[in-house]
């Protein structure tokens, strides 16, 4: 035990010592170096030459921004502080000449793989880095042309100078080709109004009119305006009138049609309490507002007092399906249906049950609440289902997508992965949605072009002639909590307070919106808004804050913005606050302004000018106003170019396109996915790969004599279910909970295990007491517990020494010679069991486990999970703690195994297709079903049997509707069956829901054998084929087992031969 203790503290100790590296690079800024002159970065890391200047890293002038200078790529430690500073040295001698203006240090904390040191505070930030470090070569595509009239199909990338970059290049142009939008494309952005309006005339005829002067409402027509050139794209929501007379409906339909426009009629009842229960409350509650608690319901003062109400649900319900039917109607195979923000989320569910070939995305113009909040309301599972089925989600920013994700671990029970490229999937019920963060941006061209019109010029002036000479402080916000109006009111009355010598210099311009809900009770939240500016100008002069209250233009939103010195922005929470966009716009001419922005607003993290606060930090708030007011002129145009020149470069049309680019990828797309297999290898599957087809498996079995079937326990038979209890404090056995076998799939299970062509086997990594208790009483039915270290033969290969004792184990005598590594994984295991509440150790036979399936935090926990693997795993070498040990490390849903590298159910097929060969000549079919990571080496044995027994997999081709067919025929001819009744036999004809090859070839009577390996869910997988879901897999062995009963009636009688009934005879 001491040499075990010895060596796991000396591992300890070498990991700490090993840190990562990131791979950083330095740009900074520096005017009038002279060309005898270099500029170099030094430091206290051994890489930046360790403060001496001889061995510092040298930076190389930009060829177009002469005053940029960028570094080559130096590694630092991860997450580690390093001090460095930029010095001027002669070229020749070395000496330093002089040192960069600053009195400290700089810092840098790398994180990443690849950082970017921006001491040119963002200036520069389109010049790629080490621009001189690039390597000098012709280009693939400039040696082709020089090759001059040779056939190029006869170059291969191999030819070139450099082929892996020719195959890149070749992969993204395919990419980028299966990414444009063309006429072919049939694209539906459907929104909760339409981006035009409806005018009926005195004579009752309908025209129609583009441009609403409300800001939301331009956006939306500006988009309406982005399409791309090509795309055939129809916009679908409500005409903002409401008809019931078919009549009518028909004229807006027309008049609406030239517009691209497809309006939905839906009952004002309907739309009203829809648009209640979105403002009250499931827009709170997507900006972590908790309003469905009993005191905020008894709250009857504010806007968001009021709770979940059944009626409002059923009416959002009505209103999506609306929309959905809508859809329907005028969809057609492969179209782009973008659903945007709140009010339509389940829309997305309603139409993919509808048209599952209609690839849907959906983006939110809203934030996403943390699932603290989710999971408190009655709907979650319902929402969160709708988003699901889309094939890309889209959030403003990447926080709420975080959100999202940790919703789906924790409330649906999806994982989540990255393929090429850094694409975030998230896996649920066999379809896989892209996750991205793509902020909404304001058309810059569109709206700069108003900037200068004198009707907003001439109000921006009259609100300047009534603030004076003052430096104007200026915000828009809405009446509700989430704005931060009274933070922002309290944080300038300390300003005023505490500098007396800015009262007379400074003033507040706070605009109110107009609340989403309309009252006739002004709310709580104005009252004190209006107190609190009543005594601000009673106590620093009249006009001090101006509060002004209502809707307003584009124009007079640019007006109050175009006056205004500073945007004063203290959301509290807000999904992309687009004032602060506006704000850069409106003094695109005078090209000043600062702006304050809270960090809770989503455009805080692209602004990277303005100066952020925390809203809540009075402290803070007041000094950024401090800050603001004193700024010199060229910090405040430096400030302002930043931001300016990072708005004046979004486009509208861009981000459109790039979105329904996204979507049309992910619809297309069919290159292979990476995933990781059995043992953590990469291999590649088809997107959308097979489904599989009961009936085909039913054929291959009836025609076959000699027949396997290997199956996983939990989520293949059963649900997992699976929870593992210890009492606290107590040193007793791990309570391994889970949730048994169906009892029918108990009795199906029986009846294949009876079939004396049958070898039936289940195998789990449940340890054998629960084995027993859960199949013990299936007869002839193969075991095998803890992946196979103990084992129950099947009844028809028992043998005379198995027969003896029941439970067979892999190993020989009782020495256990596995408890060297077992005590050394237990002892790391019980450290990480301490740290990470809800997570447990498992020690078992064969293997040694760490589960944290209970654990809470899931995304942090699996990042534990990665770190205790890689800590484990003997193949990182000898740093390992389980470098030399017979044993593997296996990460799971949930875990982290530690198990005997001879031990795992693949191992177990292997013995077993073997010894079958052996006794009963070739295996002509074979069913492997499993759902986790382990059952992949299930999987890659059949597949490795399968190719020396020279055989294939079968290959089925799918259908629109997910049915199997031939590739050869198009029309089946039908299937003659027997079908029994009290009376006697009686022919009648069916058509079957599939057919194979071999029915359509008659004169081929080969028998081959049909090997099939089955995952349950659509993810990366070795297996062939898959399943949905648990319900899937009972239906084919049931299906199965009614084959099994056929074939053992046709044994013992004289009858006729059975074939199996349909699904409706069923």
């Amino acid at each position: 035990h001491l040499k075990l203790r010895a060596r796991l503290g000396a591992a300890i100790e070498a990991m700490s010592g090993n840190l990562p590296r990131v791979k950083v690079f330095f740009r900074w800024v520096c005017e009038g170096v002279l060309p005898q002159e270099d500029v170099r970065v030094v430091g206290a890391s051994e890489a930046l030459g360790a403060w001496h200047t001889e061995l510092a890293v040298p930076l190389i002038r930009d060829e177009v921004e002469e005053s940029c200078w960028t570094s080559k790529g130096v590694f630092l430690a991860l997450s580690k502080l390093t001090q460095y500073k930029y010095v001027i040295c002669d070229r020749t001698s070395g000496e330093v000449v002089r040192w960069e203006a600053r009195e400290v240090n700089r810092e840098v904390w790398p994180t990443g793989g690849r950082l970017v040191v921006e001491d040119d505070e963002g200036r520069f930030r389109d010049i790629p880095v080490a621009p001189s470090f690039v390597r000098k070569h012709a280009s693939n595509a400039e040696i082709v042309d020089k090759l001059g009239d040779m056939d190029e199909s006869a170059i291969s990338p191999e030819a070139l100078p450099y082929p892996r970059l020719a195959s890149f290049e070749e992969k993204l142009r395919k990419e980028e080709e299966a990414q444009v939008l063309s006429a072919s494309d049939n694209i539906f952005a459907i929104f909760r109004t339409l981006p035009v309006r409806l005018i009926r005339s005195a004579a009752g005829e309908w025209s129609v009119e583009e441009d609403k002067d409300e800001i939301t409402f331009k956006v939306v027509s500006m988009m309406h305006r982005s399409i791309p050139a090509g795309a055939n794209v129809k916009f679908v929501g409500h005409p903002g009138v409401f008809t019931t007379d078919p009549d009518e409906q028909r004229k807006i339909t027309q008049a609406l049609a030239p517009h691209r426009c497809l309006p939905v009629f839906i009952d004002e009842q309907v739309v009203n309490g829809t648009l209640e229960f979105c403002h009250t409350f499931l827009w709170p509650v997507m900006h972590n507002m908790k309003v469905f608690d009993d005191e905020a319901s008894k709250r009857e003062d504010t806007e968001l007092a009021q709770k979940f109400e059944e009626a409002h649900w059923k009416n959002y319900q009505v209103f999506n399906r609306a929309y959905a039917e809508s859809v329907e109607a005028n969809i057609i195979h492969g179209s782009l249906v973008w659903v945007h923000d709140f009010y339509l989320l389940l829309v997305p569910r309603a139409l993919q049950l509808r048209r599952p070939d209609t690839c849907i995305g959906f983006f939110l113009h809203s934030a996403f609440p943390m699932s603290e909040v989710l999971r408190c309301i009655p709907t979650r599972e319902e929402i969160l289902q709708s988003m699901l089925s889309c094939k890309v989600v889209t959030f403003q920013i990447f926080e709420y997508a975080r959100h999202f994700l940790s919703c789906c671990q924790l409330l649906m029970n999806a994982t989540y992965h990255f393929q090429g490229a850094g694409v975030l999937h998230v896996e649920h019920e066999s379809n896989s949605v892209v996750l991205r963060a793509d902020h909404f941006v304001l058309p810059f061209a569109d709206f700069v072009g108003r900037v200068g019109e004198k009707r907003v010029t001439d109000q921006a002036k009259t609100i300047r002639q009534q603030f004076g000479k003052k430096l104007i402080f200026a915000s828009i916000d809405g009446d509700e909590p989430f704005s931060g109006m009274i933070l922002k009111l309290r944080a300038f009355q300390k300003f005023l307070q505490d500098c007396p010598q800015h009262v007379q210099r400074v003033g507040l311009l706070q605009h109110v919106l107009g609340r989403r809900v309309k009252t006739d009770n002004d709310s709580e939240l104005m009252r004190e808004a209006r107190r609190m500016a009543d005594e601000i100008n009673k106590d620093f002069g009249q006009d001090t804050v101006v509060i002004r209250e209502g809707d307003v233009t584009v124009d007079e939103r640019l007006a109050l913005l175009q006056a205004a010195d500073v945007l004063l922005d203290t959301s509290i929470n807000d999904g992309l606050n687009l004032h602060p966009f506006l704000f850069v716009i409106a003094h695109n001419n005078d090209s000043r302004g600062s702006m304050i922005v809270s960090e809770f607003s989503g455009c805080s993290s692209v602004l990277t000018g303005s100066i952020k606060v925390n809203p809540w930090n009075t402290q803070a708030v007041m000094d950024a106003m401090h800050s603001v007011v004193t700024m010199d002129e060229e910090e405040r145009a430096r400030r302002f170019k930043q931001d300016h020149s990072y708005v004046a470069t979004q486009k509208l049309s861009e981000f459109v396109r790039t979105n329904l680019a996204e979507m049309k990828q992910a619809m297309v797309s069919a290159g292979p996915v990476k995933g990781l297999g059995a043992g953590s290898r990469l291999h590649f599957m088809e997107r959308g790969f097979r489904h599989l087809s009961s009936d085909a498996v039913c054929y291959d079995y009836k025609r076959a004599k000699t027949r396997a079937i290997f199956l996983d326990n939990e989520g293949t038979l059963a649900p997992d279910r699976r929870n593992v209890i210890q009492p606290y404090g107590t040193g007793k056995d791990l309570t391994n909970q889970g949730q048994p076998p169906d009892p029918k799939v108990l009795e199906c299970l029986q009846t294949l295990a009876q079939d004396r062509s049958n070898v039936v086997m289940v195998i789990s990594g449940r340890d054998r007491s629960t084995m027993d208790k859960w199949f013990g009483e299936v007869k002839d039915l193969g075991l095998c517990a803890e992946h196979g270290f103990y084992w129950v033969p099947p009844g028809k290969m028992a043998t005379a020494e198995t027969s003896q004792k029941r439970w067979q184990c892999m190993k020989e005598g009782d020495v256990d010679e596995d408890s060297d590594w077992k005590t050394i994984a237990k002892t790391l295991m019980e450290k990480y069991v301490k740290r990470v509440q809800g997570s447990v150790l498992e020690s078992k036979g064969s293997a040694v486990a760490w589960n944290y399936r209970k654990v809470g935090a899931q995304m942090l926990a699996n990042e534990i999970a990665q770190e205790l693997t890689r800590f484990l795993d003997p193949t990182n070498g000898p740093d390992s703690l389980m470098y030399g040990y017979p044993v593997v490390v296996i990460s799971g849903k949930g875990y982290v195994e530690v198990k005997r590298s001879d031990v795992d159910k693949g191992v177990v097929v292997s013995r077993m297709l073997q010894e079958m060969r052996q006794q009963f000549g070739p295996i002509e079919f074979v069913l492997c079903i499993g759902d986790d990571r382990s059952d992949e080496d299930m999987f890659e044995k059949v597949n490795e049997f399968s190719k020396k027994e020279g055989r294939g997999s079968r290959c089925i081709a799918l259908d629109e509707d997910g049915d199997s067919i031939n590739a050869m025929e198009c029309q089946p001819s039908p299937t003659s069956v027997k079908s029994w009744s009290s009376s006697g036999p009686s022919l009648r004809i069916t058509k079957k829901a599939s057919v194979t090859l071999e029915e359509f070839n008659p004169a081929d009577k080969t028998k081959s054998s049909q090997y099939y390996t089955v995952t349950v869910g659509r993810k990366p997988s070795q297996a062939g084929f898959f399943l949905k879901d648990v319900g899937e897999v009972s239906d084919v062995l049931q299906r199965l087992a009614l084959q099994a009963t056929v074939a053992n009636l046709s044994r013992f009688s004289s009858m006729p031969t059975l074939a199996q009934y349909d699904d409706e005879s069923d």
